[in-house]
């Protein structure tokens, strides 16, 4: 670092010519790189708006670990890209054309009139993104750069499609499925946001024969009940079990109801008894499956339709009403013919549509369906035990191929989440998106629905079909299909030549694996894989089922869930709360660097953290201190590691202390960082550079002036910036071109910490030492300016703290006269410390009242101390579990301790 370096580090002057010279030294492209591949696929941000904190977090997550890999010396494969966010996208286009006064976008403009809006609006909110993800500094290979809805991984969705088609795993059925009036489009049960509101429950009988009470919350779609059922071992029922009865509630039809027995019903809940409507309700339609698996059907009645409205099967007193409307006549109905024997206020959780808000409705449609529960062709497994192999066992029992998932506690929620999978709706009615890769051929003009076609009339395939009269199915596909393909599809998968042969072998009953590809085979499996808890089940559960059925392997080895950001009360950040804070408005004020470690430096797996401005503003603090301290370290010399030259045999207590404090540091970051521990390492760091090496090594070293320190402190403070690179890339690159680093600090080897010499920590306690004297000047509120006599009585450590005599002097402990002896006498009117065995007698300009005072406080936190550490050495579990050495010092801390209460009781 030059002389005329500014005093503070400026990151604007800094780091977009920073950022320009990482991508233009090629070492983004692993290409450049030598060593084990190691990959990472961004997770793709949406195009329907700009960076957030989420993404802001999510990135420095990803960066941290590709710096930290590269620095490993691995060939490090960071993929950036981007998701069209097909219901997300349309829906927000449509919103904006609708406040531009177009009343009804799709009528109006057309598909092809509608895609060209949303396509215009994707491409810049795209471009917007991804500069932003340049100004939080990740280093991703921008010559790979995807988007799940271009050409390439259009190829890989068809591709994927038609495998499945071919092996039976994807079908064209009429089930029940989750709706959106609003939207006028599915949605699967993982998109469903529930919210709690308060509801009427009605308790009625069909009929006043009718032997069994049912309680519901939507009476209107009791015109729709084919069952009621009842749990087989409650005996209040039984004898009805099979039995039919003909109602009529004023349907279309009278219903029949046949009374089924179902092992789910809850005997305890309401009465007892479940009205089952088939068409609307997806618990419902599951008793109908396994009614009809039993030769045992009940029927099913739409009474719902796509527009919310009764269909005419409700009958033609409710046929076109709302729903809500219908349900109002229904009650009133059951009271007037006294149907109804219980009305009650309860709150209850109902699914709304993620992306338009309204409450969703079960209907049943004909849809496309992935299938996860069919045995694959070829395999002898569903898509639900390759989804388990991958973490449990191994995929195929390998270990080489398991997934783990950090935290742990999410391996169980994942597995929970298989059990309950229904077969994965797919096919969405909307325009933005893969469009299914199925065609109908028209015969003749006549008029035929899709639902009725013989196999020859339908071509599913990665290209269109040759030939007239071919017509694509409407849908597209769930945007989730494709971004499920991510960690393969953006790494060549299927090229063009191969797509052709996936389609044959496929078709054929083979495995259908792609012929060679030298990034898939390099980078896949991915090294490592991170997202918050909000989409586990829409995106990991997904990339594991596609690519351990597509490839026949996991997606990826690790898997890091974090949690959500929120702000300094808990709440999340969100626009209408008016706490929302702008990634963009912290790097234009306070630096990308600040940003990254405000955001790393309290995230645990798994949990939600607290973001808040204090916390930018002290890391900014702590960045312009690391700038400082290189700035008063290099003036005078040039960074380099200097380990080679450091004489080990002319080194200082002090000197052996801060190196052994240091290669304790290299080993535990290390740890930290292949263990996902963020924060945790970031605190070690933080807490190391500001306190040991800063106010004490670099203290020290200005007062005790050895030949070695210059060298010290350069080879400490050089694999600190290697250390720190990755959480704050842009400072420690500054720093290191500002003192002639030889290459980019990007791909400097990380530091081992390893130095020659068998080092002891006994400086430890001359910093204690020193610690106690200051802290008992300041509780006595001594003049920092008065000098004063310090007695030091030692005991087996005297030549230890002979040897420092002038250290403890000079480091800012007022002391102008120090005597130090084995031990005395207690010495009256004098200030006392004691460190362990060790005590401290600071003689004048005493205040006996406060020193009494002071005595008190410092018994009662000595004896609570004690206790603690009492009960912890008491406790199997701690004793039995922690390392030998761990528990062998924390009992003489606990010896160390009741010496020193014993002395301050005494009075000696």
């Amino acid at each position: 670092m030059k002389k005329e370096s500014p005093k503070n580090y400026n990151p604007a002057e800094h780091e977009d010519k920073i950022y320009e010279k990482w991508e233009q030294s090629g070492f983004f492209n692993p290409d450049n790189l030598k060593g084990d591949p190691y990959s990472i696929m961004m997770p793709p941000p949406n195009v329907t708006g700009v960076l957030h904190l989420g993404h802001a977090l999510e990135n420095s997550l990803m960066d941290v670990m590709a710096r930290y890999q590269r620095m490993r010396g691995k060939k490090v494969l960071l993929i950036p890209g981007t998701d069209h966010a097909a219901v997300a996208t349309q829906a927000k286009v449509e919103k904006l054309l609708m406040e531009k006064g177009v009343k009804n976008p799709r009528k109006e403009l057309g598909r092809e009139g509608l895609l060209k809006e949303i396509k215009k609006y994707a491409e810049e909110s795209k471009a917007t993104i991804l500069s932003q993800i340049r100004k939080m500094g990740t280093s991703c290979d921008w010559s790979r750069l995807a988007y799940t809805f271009d050409d390439e991984r259009n190829l890989a969705v068809n591709t994927v499609f038609k495998k499945m088609y071919d092996d039976g795993l994807i079908y064209r059925g009429f089930r029940a499925v989750n709706w959106s009036v609003k939207g006028q489009s599915t949605c699967s049960d993982d998109e469903l946001v529930h919210v709690e509101r308060t509801a009427k429950l009605y308790t009625f009988r069909y009929s006043k024969d009718f032997p069994i009470s049912i309680a519901t919350t939507r009476p209107e779609t009791k015109l729709g009940d084919t069952a009621v059922a009842i749990n087989p071992e409650d005996g209040r029922y039984k004898q009805y079990i099979g039995k039919v009865y003909t109602v009529d509630v004023g349907a279309a039809e009278p219903l029949k109801i046949k009374i089924i027995a179902d092992e789910g019903v809850d005997m305890k809940f309401g009465t007892g008894a479940v009205g089952v409507t088939p068409a609307h309700s997806m618990v419902d339609y599951e008793m109908y499956e396994k009614q009809k698996a039993k030769n045992d059907p009940i029927g099913i009645i739409p009474v719902i339709g796509v527009d919310g409205k009764m269909t005419s099967a409700a009958g033609k007193e409710y046929a076109g009403l709302l729903a809500e409307v219908a349900r109002e006549k229904m009650v009133e109905w059951l009271r007037k013919n006294s149907l109804i024997e219980k009305e009650e206020e309860i709150v209850q959780n109902v699914g709304t549509s993620d992306r338009f808000g309204d409450v969703v409705e079960v209907l049943p449609l004909t849809q496309w369906f992935v299938s996860v529960n069919k045995i694959i062709p070829g395999k002898g497994k569903s898509l639900k035990d390759l989804m388990r192999e991958a973490v449990e066992a191994g995929l195929n029992n390998d270990p080489a191929q398991k997934i783990t998932i950090t935290p742990e506690r999410f391996h169980k929620t994942y597995l929970n989440w298989i059990d309950n999978l229904r077969d994965w709706c797919v096919s969405r009615q909307i325009w933005w998106g893969h469009r299914i890769p199925v065609w109908y051929q028209k015969l003749d003009n006549r008029q035929q629905t899709t639902d009725d076609r013989n196999e020859d009339e339908v071509y599913c395939g990665i290209n269109p079909p040759e030939g007239e009269g071919w017509v694509q199915d409407e849908d597209t596909l769930d945007t989730w299909y494709s971004s499920a393909l991510w960690t393969f599809s953006t790494l060549g998968w299927p090229a063009s030549a191969e797509a052709e042969f996936i389609r044959r072998s496929a078709s054929e009953g083979g495995a259908g694996k792609p012929a060679k590809n030298d990034d898939l085979d390099m980078f896949h499996p991915t090294a490592w894989m991170q997202m918050g808890y909000e989409i586990l089940f829409f995106w990991m559960a997904r990339m594991i089922l596609m690519t351990t059925y597509a490839l026949d392997e996991i997606p990826f080895r690790d898997v890091y869930i974090h949690g959500m950001l929120r702000d300094e009360k808990g709440r999340k950040f969100s626009k209408s709360s008016g706490n929302n804070i702008d990634p963009l408005d912290v790097i234009r004020d306070f630096g990308t660097d600040s940003l990254r470690l405000s955001l790393l430096l309290g995230v645990t797996p798994g949990n939600d953290s607290k973001f808040y401005e204090e916390k930018i503003i002290g890391a900014r603090n702590f960045i312009t201190k690391l700038w400082n301290i290189s700035k008063f370290i290099f003036e005078k010399s040039e960074i380099r590691n200097q380990k080679s030259e450091i004489d080990f045999e002319n080194l200082t207590l002090a000197d052996e202390w801060i190196l052994l404090k240091f290669q304790v540091l290299v080993k535990q970051v290390t740890e930290d960082l292949d263990n996902f521990r963020f924060s945790q390492a970031g605190e070690k760091l933080r807490e190391f550079t500001r306190s040991e090496f800063a106010d004490w090594y670099l203290e020290i070293s200005k007062f005790e002036k050895t030949s070695e320190k210059e060298k010290i402190l350069n080879y400490i403070l050089s694999g600190l910036l290697k250390l720190w690179h990755p959480f704050i890339p842009f400072v420690t690159e500054a720093i290191w071109e500002g003192a002639a680093g030889e290459k980019l600090l990007i791909v400097e080897e990380w530091p081992t910490g390893a130095v020659s010499g068998n080092f002891t920590s006994d400086f430890e306690i001359v910093i204690n030492i020193i610690k106690s004297v200051r802290n008992a000047r300041a509780e006595n509120k001594v003049e920092p300016a008065k000098k004063v006599k310090a007695i030091i009585y030692a005991g087996k450590d005297i030549e230890l703290i002979q040897s420092q005599a002038e250290l403890i002097k000079g480091l800012r402990t007022g002391i102008n006269e120090l005597e130090i002896k084995a031990g005395g006498e207690k010495i009256e009117k004098a200030i006392h410390a004691a460190v362990g065995g060790i005590e401290i007698y600071l003689a004048g300009a005493i205040d006996e009242e406060k020193e009494k005072e002071r005595i008190k406080k410092e018994v009662e936190k000595l004896e609570k101390l004690i206790s603690g550490l009492n009960a912890r050495l008491q406790n199997k579990e701690f004793t039995e579990k922690a390392p030998e050495e761990i528990v062998k010092k924390e009992k003489e801390k606990l010896e160390n301790w009741k010496i020193e209460l014993e002395k301050l009781k005494s009075g000696n």
